[in-house]
């Protein structure tokens, strides 16, 4: 085999094991400060005082009474996408204290500081509960009356609608009065499922999709170091690796944003003067939940660029897509990952063909290419263009058989990211013991038939040439790939194992084809 071919196979290896080492090791963001990393039973400071609604200057009064928690029926709140939810309204602020979402095996709290918690508004004021289905709170300030909503959303399974919080300040006094300076607060930081704790300070963010020319398809900003920023955006919000909590507000409602320190972001709505006996009315949609591709882009709002599917997230998204339709057909992503290999590989079958004729043309040069190395073998270059003219001649291609491996690339980066970053895979199981496609197998039983399979292509194809070192490369390869699939989730090592099951069957069945076919003149 000419070493062209081992130095791409090599290189392969090297991109595989550099990307993903890049993916997995993201550089660390600004370490949240202190207050961030207060438990959660301490009071937090205000990042900022509230102004009274009166006066942007004076502040309010401290709270007269401890703050509760309201715990919430499901049946009284209806705000997540999936799973079972629970949820619990700290009375200052009206903010989400508690939001326990369960679903399959996981039990998450997506809350991961009740104070302020989610959602808060005006957090040291203490609202209460108004009496009626809606859920609605109220707090009073001076002449003012403050009732915070929280409307569940709408729409059908195909078109949702999200869910809103409505703000309404009403001046209940025959004088004019101002409304101050009021935030609107998610975080700091969003909880996560218990594998996933260790790596959350690293993967959780706090950013904004910027607006594109139809107001979905901008760029993704992070924001990785507290501060200001405008509100010229799509959405804004919270996020890690499997869920979001995010905030859609309206032009013109929020004068600026603020990141904050320990993954919080800040809205700071401007300071409005009431007319007597009048109101005003802030609506804002929001988004708290799993990040799934699959629905988040029902929504048709862009919250689905939330999840990073890499530099491949087109493809990445393409195929989950493939994925998710299989899925409904088989009922198990297991199976839906099979098909789709089984597919990828039906339409590269003419590649794979003539790869696998290049290689058997390959072997059947390699007496010819050994008596060229011995013949020149002090002579480099005459060797490189004698063995080229002798490939061109037979019509042999030394690097035919790297091309469906290095084709198919760019899918396996998409589906690695889809699987450990959509919603949609995880937790999810194929057969016996494999209980979470995008978790490792547990019992590596998985990348080991794959280095099996790989060790018995290697056996059809044995190391061609007499260079020693090009035969130890054959023999180290599938002992190479087989270390680094061990940690990979399960999911792609069952597309990868598939995918060799399926060239090592094409390689025994045209076999014989191909060794019928006359070997090359001396």
């Amino acid at each position: 085999m000419d070493k062209n071919l081992f130095l791409a196979v090599t290189l392969s290896i090297l991109v595989y094991a550099g990307w993903f080492g890049f993916v997995e090791k993201r550089l660390e963001p600004p370490r949240p400060s202190a207050a961030a990393q207060a438990p959660a039973a301490a009071p937090m400071p205000a990042a900022a005082p509230t102004p009274s609604p009166q006066s942007a200057s004076a502040p309010l009064p401290p709270p007269s009474a401890p703050s509760t928690d309201i715990p919430l029926s499901r049946d009284a709140i209806t705000l997540a996408r999936l799973g079972k939810t629970a949820v619990q309204i700290r009375s200052h602020g009206a903010a989400i204290s508690s939001w326990v979402l369960k679903e399959r095996q996981d039990t998450i709290q997506l809350v991961d500081n009740p104070r302020p918690g989610l959602l808060a508004t005006f957090p040291n004021l203490s609202f209460k509960r108004l009496s009626g289905p809606a859920l609605a709170f109220e707090a009073r300030e001076g002449g003012l009356r403050i009732v915070k909503e929280f409307l569940p959303g709408g729409g059908t399974a195909e078109k949702p609608a999200l869910p809103r919080l409505r703000l309404t300040i009403e001046n209940r006094t025959g004088r004019p009065l101002r409304t101050g300076e009021w935030t609107l607060s998610l975080g700091p930081g969003l909880g996560t499922i218990e594998s996933e704790r260790k790596d959350n300070e690293k993967i959780t963010r706090t950013l904004a999709l910027l607006k594109g020319d139809n107001g979905l398809n901008g760029k993704i900003e992070v924001f990785k170091k507290p501060g200001d920023h405008s509100t010229d955006y799509r959405w804004l919000g919270v996020d890690n690796r499997y869920f979001l909590s995010a905030v859609l507000p309206k032009p013109g409602d929020f004068e600026k944003s603020s990141s904050l320190p320990g993954h919080g972001l800040s809205l700071t709505a401007p300071s409005v003067e009431l007319a007597a006996r009048s109101s005003r009315v802030w609506e804002v949609p929001f988004y708290i939940g799993a990040k799934g591709n699959t629905w988040l882009s029902r929504y048709n709002s862009g919250l689905e660029r939330s999840i990073d599917f890499g530099f491949f997230a087109q493809l990445g998204r393409a195929v989950l897509f493939v994925l998710a339709k299989t899925q409904r057909a088989t009922g198990n992503w297991g199976w839906s990952i099979i098909l789709l290999t089984v597919a990828i590989q039906l339409i590269m079958f003419p590649l794979t063909y003539q790869s696998l004729k290049a290689t058997s043309a390959m072997k059947r040069l390699q007496p010819q290419i050994a008596r060229l190395q011995q013949r020149y073998a002090k002579e480099p270059q005459r060797l490189n263009s004698e063995m080229m003219e002798l490939y061109k001649k037979n019509g042999a291609n030394p690097l035919g058989g790297c091309l469906p491996m290095l084709v198919q690339m760019p899918v396996f980066f998409a589906l690695y990211d889809a699987l450990r970053n959509a919603w949609e895979l995880h937790g999810q199981a194929w057969i016996w013991w494999i209980h979470d496609l995008s978790a490792k197998d547990p019992y590596y039983v998985l990348p080991l038939l794959m280095g099996a399979l790989m060790f018995a292509q290697n056996k059809l194809n044995p190391a061609m040439g007499t260079d020693p070192t090009q035969k130890q490369i054959m023999l180290f390869m599938p002992i190479i790939f087989t270390v680094m699939f061990l940690r990979f989730p399960s999911g792609l090592v069952l597309y990868w194992m598939t995918n060799s099951l399926i060239s090592t069957l094409a390689q025994l069945a045209l076999y014989d084809r191909f060794a019928k076919q006359a070997p090359a003149a001396s």
